[in-house]
């Protein structure tokens, strides 16, 4: 409550700061287009991260416009834009003379090294072992302290930060990230010879502490990195995101320090989103030669990644294509190299975590898949559209993997095939989507493996039941559909030939095609009909399908 309590105060003491109005193109030299125009284009670049023109210097700090708002510019621009006065230097201190009663007493406070080192030993306490996490209201408190009172403070905190950064214990490492976390932001309106300073020193402790990176801890500085970078400027922020692009994956610390420093830099480019295109780009053409990781947390956390990479890569009207990555051309890129598998009937995993050592086109081809599965898995549920086009090329390779049960010893490639095709069974479809889809479907009905054939129809199942509308709307696809299900009602397995029954019966059920004298009589005629004999399993399997096929209606 106490801390609570005092960043509310440092908040109502917090000083006004000039602001002025300022017209866009003023800044951009682009005159707006007519109309909306949503996305990346010429009059909002100049608010692109851009290590060519990065503000390294006072002069180049001093002489940009920063808007700290990142959904400011995409989608079109505020009625009144009003930003910081460059024309108004922050003085480097605040001097005591000036400071108001309530002021002088938060100042005297925090300038008294004995409350500094009762504070800092109460802050870095284990509370709950196992429970504590990142605390925002502490996180506000040193907010406030360092808007309010600049650098003031960091003589007397910098020892400290120091020694919480080097011990890996969790309470200390909790308390590091919340302090720097509330650095990184209150020093939002700083001169720049003071951020420069701040962050000569600020970028080593940072270092220090990733290196102590624990399982208790990463959740923690993900989340550090992500407020510290919330409603900034990322020009602004360069040294803390160059920083973390350097070699997330350098395998210095095992695989799961490789996933914690990609997690770190991940909290931090997603609060930027489309504003940091080239970040992403160089980010992207890191982890391409890294996608056949052969740890599975590391997979995991690179699939999360590339999630945020194409996030922004949406197709909506009146909206311009992102400079950000693009899905579709990374699918290309993702394809060539999967080629060792496409010619395969069923493609298997042999590549466990311990063998590394393999590095022939076939093994590396399934490490790329086992990434790939992953990337798919995390993006069903975070992007804001399915891009269904990209994803139709990689169903021919699901549907070779995915099995038709739950085998009991437990293969992570099989599983995440099988959920990745429930996942993506589930996505939206716009009518153009439709022939796309039910053309890849009709592909694999052909296939040799009957476990692909099977999977046809379960994915079939669901996809009508999500798009079941949209489908109806389209009557020439539904008798697409309906020609698959009966193709598949004549298949020579079992199994397929079952599932197939009770795909049609759901069909029916919902009023998807109705059951006319058309179907009545074909399906009475298939089920009269008795195979000839032959020699062999195959005959008598098709003439007790026959009837059993019959009892569904």
């Amino acid at each position: 409550v106490a801390i609570s309590a005092v960043a509310g105060i440092l908040k109502q003491l917090k000083r006004p700061r000039k602001k002025v109005v300022v017209k866009p193109s003023d800044i951009s030299g682009v005159e707006e287009p007519e109309g909306l125009c949503a996305g990346d284009r010429e009059g909002n670049r100049w608010l692109q991260y851009d290590s060519g023109s990065l503000p390294l210097s006072e002069e180049q700090w001093e002489s940009q416009q920063y808007v700290e708002k990142t959904h400011w510019g995409y989608y079109t621009w505020p009625r009144e834009m009003m930003i910081h006065a460059a024309s108004e230097k922050p003085k480097d201190d605040l001097p005591y003379e000036e400071m108001s009663e309530g002021e002088k007493i938060i100042f005297e406070y925090f300038s008294d090294p004995e409350f500094i080192d009762q504070l800092i030993e109460f802050l870095s306490l284990e509370d709950r072992k196992g429970k504590d996490s990142f605390n925002p209201r502490r996180f506000c408190l040193f907010k406030g302290l360092f808007r309010n009172y600049g650098d003031m403070f960091l003589p007397l905190l910098w020892p400290h930060l120091e020694q919480l950064a080097s011990d890996p214990h969790e309470s200390s490492q909790r308390c590091v990230c919340e302090i720097t976390a509330g650095l990184i932001r209150g020093s939002k309106l700083w001169s720049f010879s003071q951020v420069d300073r701040l962050w000569k020193v600020l970028c080593p402790l940072i270092r220090t502490a990733l290196t102590n990176i624990t399982v208790e801890t990463y959740t923690d500085w993900g989340t550090c990195i992500a407020t510290a970078c919330e409603g900034r400027d990322p020009r602004k922020l360069h040294w803390l995101l160059e920083l973390l692009m350097q070699s997330p994956l350098s395998g210095e610390g095992g695989s799961f320090r490789d996933a914690s420093l990609l997690y770190v830099l991940q909290g931090g480019l997603a609060q930027q989103q489309w504003r940091v295109s080239e970040l992403l780009h160089r980010l992207l053409a890191y982890l391409e030669p890294k996608l056949t990781q052969v740890y599975k947390n590391v997979r995991e956390r690179i699939g999360s990644v590339l999630t945020y990479i194409f996030m922004i890569d949406v197709a909506l009207p009146n909206t311009r294509p992102t400079s950000s990555p693009h899905v579709a051309e990374f699918i290309t890129r993702v394809l060539e190299r999967l080629k060792p598998l496409t010619s395969e009937p069923e493609i298997h995993n042999h590549v466990h975590e311990e063998n590394t050592q393999e590095t022939d086109e076939r093994t590396q081809a399934v490490k790329l898949l086992k990434t790939v599965l992953k990337w798919l898995m995390a993006s069903a549920g975070r992007t804001f559209t399915t891009p269904v086009q990209q994803q139709l090329q990689l169903l021919p390779l699901l549907f070779k993997i995915a099995p038709v049960e739950i085998d009991e010893n437990y293969d992570e490639m099989k599983q995440d095939a099988r959920t990745c095709l429930s996942l993506m069974s589930q996505g939206l479809l716009y009518p153009e989507h439709i022939p796309l889809v039910l053309a890849a479907l009709e592909e694999m009905a052909g296939s040799r493996s009957w476990h692909a054939r099977f999977s046809v129809l379960t994915y079939l199942q669901i996809m009508v039941f999500y798009n079941l509308f949209t489908l109806l709307s389209v009557p020439a696809e539904v008798l697409r559909i309906r020609t698959l299900v009966m193709q598949l009602l004549l298949d020579e397995q079992l199994e397929v030939r079952d599932m197939a029954g009770t795909t049609l019966s759901g069909l029916l059920q919902c009023q998807f095609f109705p059951l006319d004298s058309s179907l009545q009589t074909q399906l009475q005629t298939l089920s009269q009909t008795r195979l000839p004999k032959a020699r062999g399993e195959l005959a008598s399997t098709g003439t007790h399908t026959m009837t059993h096929t019959h009892t569904h209606f």
